[in-house]
């Protein structure tokens, strides 16, 4: 029998157990880019949504157009050095590219969307992040472009420059499903770059 001096006492703590539970729902489930990777490569990709992006700054003062047709497979990943998850993703995304990098028929660009590079170069020194190909977004125009809003987000294009997949919010890298979908998307059949 419940004594009720007790009651008040036991629905409050039901209460935060009901609460608590809806927060942490989630807290098990992969991210939402990995759960939703599709099995296969689209039979015909969409044609880029983004044609008139503006060109993204590389270190040294060149200029990247993510607009031409890379030639081959293209990791185009958007993120920041003040964005928690970027951060927090940034580690996995190095591991991945120490690996994936000795690829010839693949490219990445880690695109950030901080103001300036003195901002990206003093916290790549600082947590060691060095060897992934940077590049600077600082008024976030390629960034709007794609349809990135939110940080980190990435896309996979074609070498014919279509994007065959996307990732919203952070990746594990080193996943297993994240490296079979690479996998495929590296043996997928390779049509001629257009354009110019």
């Amino acid at each position: 029998m419940i004594d009720r001096k007790n009651l008040p006492a036991l629905v409050a703590a039901a209460a935060a157990a009901a609460v608590l539970a809806y927060l942490l729902k989630d807290s098990l489930r992969a991210p939402e880019a990995v759960r939703a990777l599709p099995k296969a490569p689209p039979a015909a990709a969409a044609p880029t949504a983004f044609g008139k992006a503006p060109p993204v700054l590389l270190p040294g003062g060149g200029q990247r157009d993510l607009t031409r047709p890379p030639g081959k497979l293209l990791i185009v990943h958007y993120w920041a050095t003040w964005c928690p998850p970027c951060v927090t993703e940034f580690p996995d995304l190095l591991a991945f590219w120490k690996e994936y990098g000795k690829n010839p028929a693949l490219d990445l660009v880690a695109v950030s969307v901080d103001e300036d590079w003195k901002t990206v170069d003093d916290w790549v020194r600082k947590v060691g992040a060095g060897g992934v190909p940077l590049a600077l977004d600082p008024r976030r125009a390629a960034a709007k472009a794609f349809g990135t809003e939110k940080f980190p987000e990435t896309y996979v294009l074609s070498p014919t420059g279509q994007v065959v997949d996307k990732f919203i919010g952070p990746v594990v890298w080193t996943s297993p499903a994240v490296r079979r979908r690479i996998d495929e998307l590296l043996k997928a059949p390779r049509a001629a770059p257009t354009g110019g």
